[in-house]
Order: structure tokens, then sequence, then C-alpha cells
């Protein structure tokens, strides 16, 4: 099976980023969704990830698009016909 070089877990790292272009803390942004700090920097650090619900409330509220957020953009077209390839050959 051919391995794509994609990085899709990119969701912290823009996370990160955002908050820091809003000049929003960790804390800022937990008190906004009702979770804690710890909770927000997990997500940045990478260490878990956000459930579906998370990730389109904290979209909300950073007034960001799901798909720019979570790296989809970050796809070259040409790639997602790969994706659909080795989705086919399991």
């Amino acid at each position: 099976m051919q391995q794509l070089s994609v990085k899709l877990n990119k969701f912290g790292e823009k996370l990160g980023y955002l908050l820091s272009v809003k000049g929003w803390s960790q804390q800022y942004l937990a008190d906004k969704l009702c979770t804690t700090q710890q909770c927000i920097s997990r997500w940045v650090n990478g260490n878990r990830e956000p459930s579906l619900d998370d990730v389109l409330l904290v979209c909300y509220f950073l007034d960001e698009d799901p798909n720019e957020l979570l790296g989809f953009n970050d796809i070259p077209k040409k790639d997602y016909a790969k994706f659909d390839n080795n989705s086919r050959n399991k």
C-alpha cells in the first residue's frame, strides 16, 4: 500500500497559531468552550484529539473554516485520489 506524505494531524498546530494571531490565551478559549485550559493545551500539543463537536465549536468561536483548521485545504487535489484508492484496497 502506498503511503501518503501528507500530515493530517494539523489541528493543534493551527489552533495554537490562530490563538496567537487573535491574542487569545488557551484559558480564554477554554472558558468559551466550557472546558479546561489543560484540555486546550493537549489539543495544541497534539496529545489528544478533539471531538467533532469540539472542532465545530472551536471553528465557530475562531470564525474559521473546519477544512482549514483540520488541514484538509493543505492536501493537494491530486492526492485525494490516493486516499480513495487506499480505502478501496483495504
